[in-house]
């Protein structure tokens, strides 16, 4: 079997999820389909993962208080990969996370935008199963994302910034099928965000969720 963490792929993730969003009006349960486009190149011991989607609208439902708000986000993650055993099915990973929202709030007159960014931090292990299977657990984490909501007003109204600290962990485990020369895993993934303003302390945003992902790996090498 290939270690499917060692292979140098490109891939493409389908993610269905359900979970919470919470601010201070409230909070929204709902679900959200989309997708996550991967990049692994390297070898067994030394390797570079991206991951990530271009800025997507996603609709909630509408508010008394915001009105239909559509936010658009966007997410891109790299980390330099290191195994810790000879196989290359043990590894730790250290690189950065970018988390891009642009949410118009049609009731307040305003748009609010933000970009966060901060260090990444991930550990994998790959279990072969049999000569054509395998199971896949990955967990990430970026303790600390910094900077800031920009609020800006379709009224006459001065623009305001207000910088926040941000963190968000992200799970994943899989059971995947080994082929010639591709991959396919179908699994769970979890991702809990949670973003306070740094000046007072209080609740930005929470957004947790969780759900099902099938994902498809072209092999380039191995």
């Amino acid at each position: 079997m290939i270690a499917a963490l060692a292979a140098t792929y490109v891939g493409v993730q389908a993610f269905i999820s359900t979970g919470i969003h919470r601010d201070i009006a409230g909070s929204q349960r709902g679900a959200a389909a989309g997708g996550f486009l991967e990049l692994q190149a390297g070898g067994r011991r030394i390797r570079v993962h991206l991951e990530g989607f271009p800025v997507v609208s996603i609709p909630q439902h509408a508010t008394a208080h915001y009105g239909q708000a559509t936010p658009a986000i966007g997410i891109v993650d790299g980390a330099l990969r290191f195994a810790l055993d000879q196989a290359g099915r043990f590894f730790v990973g250290f690189g950065g996370d970018v988390i891009n929202q642009h949410t118009p709030l049609p009731n307040l007159d305003q748009v609010v935008a933000s970009r966060l960014a901060g260090y990444r931090y991930e550990t994998g292990y790959d279990m072969p199963i049999g000569r054509a299977h395998f199971a896949e657990a990955i967990v990430s984490a970026a303790p600390s994302l910094y900077g800031a909501d920009i609020y800006t007003y379709s009224v006459p109204h001065p623009s305001v910034k207000k910088p926040e600290r941000a963190s968000e962990v992200d799970y994943s485990l899989a059971w995947g099928i080994q082929m010639q020369h591709s991959q396919l895993l179908v699994g769970l993934r979890a991702i809990n965000f949670d973003a306070r303003f740094t000046a007072t302390g209080a609740a930005a945003d929470r957004n947790a969720g969780f759900g099902l992902f099938a994902e498809l790996r072209g092999l380039l090498s191995h």
